[in-house]
């Protein structure tokens, strides 16, 4: 039994959903995947197992093994891999390979409410017709600008012994203790573009706008 091929059969299967038939070439298509295989190759039960698999008669078996042919869903398989199995020539089945290289088209059927979905590309993302993302990449989104990631007003850190280390910010600018008087800033906008000293814990400097 090749799981590949029953996979293939049951999902992939380009059966023509419009054929009267289609129920009975899937379940004999499914019957020759259980003895296929996994590249759906060397698939050579007899008649009569179809016929118990299905639960069709003899006759609709082999009308769907022709069809089957027909659809080049399944071609013969090399005659020497079942001479090697079964020795009696007269008791020989005829052996199939399955054609598991093809699939069922992708077809927006908007109309029967099914929407089929396009191939992958490379990133592992599905599009659905006319260039609309069905699928969002895998992967974090893209961070904010740092500018906006950065804090204003940080609390400011203490030393190990509980002591603030350095003079203490005043709280209005974005500064630490440990940074000197003359780095202690105010931005002036969003983008951080502009700024101007603090007044409050370097006043001398205040005046003093870069």
């Amino acid at each position: 039994m090749s799981i590949e091929s029953v996979s293939w059969v049951l999902n992939h299967a380009p059966i023509p959903r419009d054929r009267r038939d289609a129920s009975s070439l899937t379940v004999v298509l499914l019957g020759l995947a259980n003895h296929a295989d996994p590249f759906g190759r060397n698939a050579f039960p007899a008649v009569s197992t179809l016929v118990r698999y299905t639960r069709l008669s003899e006759r609709s078996v082999q009308y769907a093994l022709r069809a089957l042919e027909e659809l080049a869903l399944i071609g013969p398989s090399d005659p020497t891999i079942v001479a090697a199995y079964v020795k009696r020539s007269d008791r020989r089945p005829r052996g199939w390979d399955l054609a598991v290289h093809r699939s069922e088209e992708a077809v927006d059927n908007s109309a029967d409410g099914v929407q089929s979905l396009r191939p992958a590309d490379r990133h592992g993302v599905q599009t659905r017709p006319h260039g609309v993302q069905a699928a969002t990449r895998r992967g974090a989104e893209l961070a904010p600008e740092p500018s906006f990631n950065h804090p204003k007003n940080r609390p400011a850190p203490s030393a190990p012994d509980g002591r603030s280390a350095g003079t203490p910010v005043c709280g209005h600018c974005d500064a630490r203790d440990s940074d000197p008087v003359s780095a202690r800033l105010v931005w002036l906008d969003e983008d951080r573009t502009r700024s101007t000293p603090c007044p409050r814990c370097a006043p001398a400097r205040s005046g003093v706008a870069r």
